[in-house]
């Protein structure tokens, strides 16, 4: 017996999967203190993610899920999910994952932590899309498709990014009810680093409305971090900034501060975030 279950043993260790297949997991666990009005303390968004991958012949398959957890309601909700094929023709990613513009955007330099802030940029939804990526030298595009629910017009994303001398731009398209029902929406990103300075700008423009524009810049030296940004969004200006100090390898202490014109009032986190 002893004989035959060793005999399984090495027959599995050495079928092709065994040693191609790859399987890890991450995540992070946060606390934070939140005062926008009214005190909290609370878990700040907490998630595990799940990735696996495998080599068949010349292609890779691989997938991923994340579960962000809610101490306060006891609940965990799926997101991230999706599985994509790589090989010599590129990347295709099938399920929650960003559309064709999201995928190549730049110009967000910031370290935000645990406040979004308004910015110009792409407007698809990163549910449901079928996107594919290939990169070419220092250039990646990407182009995506998504049906749409309601029965409307489907969305389609294109996007570009590249280096141009010390920055980085990207260029996207998007169409599709999803997007907007009568117009397309055209976002440029530029990004570049100057030492220990990082600067960017992002912005977007949806058939006849105003352009939403957001400049972000983020300053790093050792373990410290400072950021700061400033967004005009339909109209509505929104401000922050931002501190984080790392603490060894996989935990840092963050202080944010946000003002929103269009909020009674400041919005202000301190917190502790630990990866692993």
């Amino acid at each position: 017996m002893k004989l035959k279950t060793l005999a399984i043993a090495v027959a599995v260790a050495s079928m092709p999967f065994a040693a191609q297949a790859e399987v890890a997991i991450s995540g992070d666990v946060t606390v934070k203190y939140q005062d926008n009005g009214g005190k909290t303390f609370s878990e700040g968004g907490t998630e595990v993610t799940f990735k696996a991958s495998e080599k068949v012949g010349g292609l890779t398959i691989g997938g991923q899920a994340t579960a962000n957890l809610n101490s306060t309601g006891d609940t965990a909700t799926a997101d991230d999910v999706n599985i994509h094929f790589a090989g010599g023709f590129g990347k295709v990613t099938i399920g929650d994952t960003d559309n064709g513009c999201d995928t190549v955007d730049t110009g967000w330099v910031a370290s935000d932590v645990f406040i979004s802030h308004s910015s110009g940029g792409c407007k698809g939804a990163d549910v449901n899309n079928i996107t594919y990526t290939r990169s070419m030298g220092s250039a990646t595009v990407a182009a995506s498709y998504s049906p749409d629910a309601a029965g409307g017009d489907d969305n389609f994303a294109v996007g570009i990014k590249g280096a141009m001398g010390p920055a980085t731009v990207s260029l996207g398209y998007e169409t599709g009810d999803g997007i907007d029902a009568n117009d397309a929406n055209i976002v440029l990103g530029v990004s570049g680093a100057f030492g220990p300075v990082s600067v960017g700008v992002r912005a977007n423009k949806l058939g006849d409305a105003d352009a939403d524009v957001g400049y972000t810049a983020n300053y790093s030296s050792g373990a410290n971090t400072m950021y700061l940004g400033l967004g005009k969004v339909a109209n509505n200006d929104t401000k922050f900034i931002g501190y984080t100090r790392a603490i060894g390898s996989k935990t840092i202490f963050v202080i944010e501060h946000v003002i929103d014109d269009a909020s009674a009032n400041d919005n202000t986190v301190i917190g502790v975030k630990h990866s692993f």
